[in-house]
């Protein structure tokens, strides 16, 4: 009977399956262009929480939830990026507009524009725009701090005439 009883009980301990650290606490995705321009916070849970900052696009902050497959790709993709040192931007010179991608994963930051840098954060933004497209958008009224992208655009120069 004890030995019974231990099969039982080492069989329920193996199958208990360990919780998984994430590889971050904050994450704040953002995404403008003429188009769109909005901000994306993550954190351990199942909640986003999306605020639009286009002009013409919904007003206050929202939520959506992830689906637990959805939460499994979407920390993987996050854990795979690999930042840089401090932070950085990368812009393609060559297009005065276009799509401006920013990250900032607990202390690191990284700002991409028109399609420069590496190619998995800009799948992530196909993944994401994908994403956003099937969730319905609740209204929250909270406050929720989002990462600030806006000191890293680099500064004009200076023209004298």
């Amino acid at each position: 009977m004890k030995k019974l009883i231990s099969i039982i009980v080492l069989v329920l301990f193996c199958s208990c399956e360990k919780k998984k650290e994430s590889c971050f606490t904050n994450f704040t995705y953002s995404k403008g262009n003429i188009k769109t321009s909005y901000r994306l916070k993550f954190n351990s849970s199942d909640t986003v929480y999306y605020l639009d900052y286009y002009p013409f696009g919904k007003k206050g902050l929202y939520y959506f939830l992830l689906e637990q497959n959805e939460k499994k790709i979407l920390d993987s993709l996050i854990c795979d990026f690999k930042f840089p040192i401090k932070d950085s931007v990368l812009l393609n010179d060559q297009i005065n507009d276009g799509t401006t991608i920013a990250f900032s994963i607990d202390s690191k930051r990284l700002m991409l524009h028109g399609h420069k840098g590496p190619k998995e954060f800009w799948e992530f933004e196909e993944w994401m725009d994908n994403l956003k497209i099937y969730k319905q958008l609740k209204p929250i009224n909270r406050k929720i701090k989002f990462d600030k992208f806006d000191k890293m655009f680099p500064v004009p120069p200076h023209i004298i005439n």
